[in-house]
């Protein structure tokens, strides 16, 4: 999920800056509507990401049942694209919106509450202070960035034109997905204390 998701905003940016096949568009989820592959690999990406999260085993019940709302709410964020006419201005209520705030809600929760389970059974109390700040970090970076994309669509008629221009709620939105990847990253190095920081290299240093 780490991977997939640090990967997801680089291959519509890769596309429309350095390939030239897909005009830069003002959100990730307008690629939807450009072409293919771009547009299989938003869906194939997020269909991905939500087995993942249905499959991933929580510490709880509890955590297992939002990971699995999560999991079905990037599922909803896939199958229920943004229309055609939605060129990322003002704020419209769709399904698709209504998926994807409640994925990053989801993912909000785990970070700041469920993560409190796992951090509890660490001795180390360094280590733990320093996982609970970065996934504190995490989360306020998401929730942060997310809150922004929805007031930029709330404004003026001419502040979202410039918003958009400068391509601010594609940023909003890469920045979100970003802080869920590093989530998953630092996750994965509280639950496997061996593995290295390094990505790809799987044991750390001694």
């Amino acid at each position: 999920m780490a991977i997939l998701g640090a990967a997801f905003p680089f291959v519509f940016l890769v596309s429309s800056f350095v390939l030239k096949r897909t005009t830069f568009q003002t959100s990730i989820s307008v690629y939807y509507q450009t072409l293919d592959p771009e547009r299989n690999i938003f869906v194939g990406v997020l269909f991905a990401i939500a087995v993942f999260l249905i499959l991933y085993k929580g510490y709880t019940k509890l955590e297992d049942y939002v990971l699995h709302i999560a999991g079905i709410s990037v599922l909803g964020v896939a199958l229920f694209p943004v229309d055609k006419t939605d060129d990322g201005g003002a704020f419209l209520v769709s399904a698709h919106s209504v998926f994807a705030v409640s994925f990053f809600t989801c993912i909000f929760i785990v970070c700041i509450f469920m993560s409190e389970t796992s951090l509890k059974k660490l001795q180390d109390e360094d280590r733990k202070r320093t996982f609970r700040r970065l996934y504190r970090l995490c989360a306020s970076v998401m929730v942060g960035a997310v809150i922004l994309a929805i007031i930029s669509r709330l404004l003026s008629a001419d502040f979202i034109h410039a918003l958009r221009k400068n391509g601010a709620i594609f940023w909003f939105e890469a920045v979100s997905v970003w802080a869920f990847s590093a989530f998953w990253f630092i996750k994965t190095r509280e639950m496997v204390p061996s593995m290295s920081w390094i990505p790809f290299r799987l044991k750390r240093e001694t």
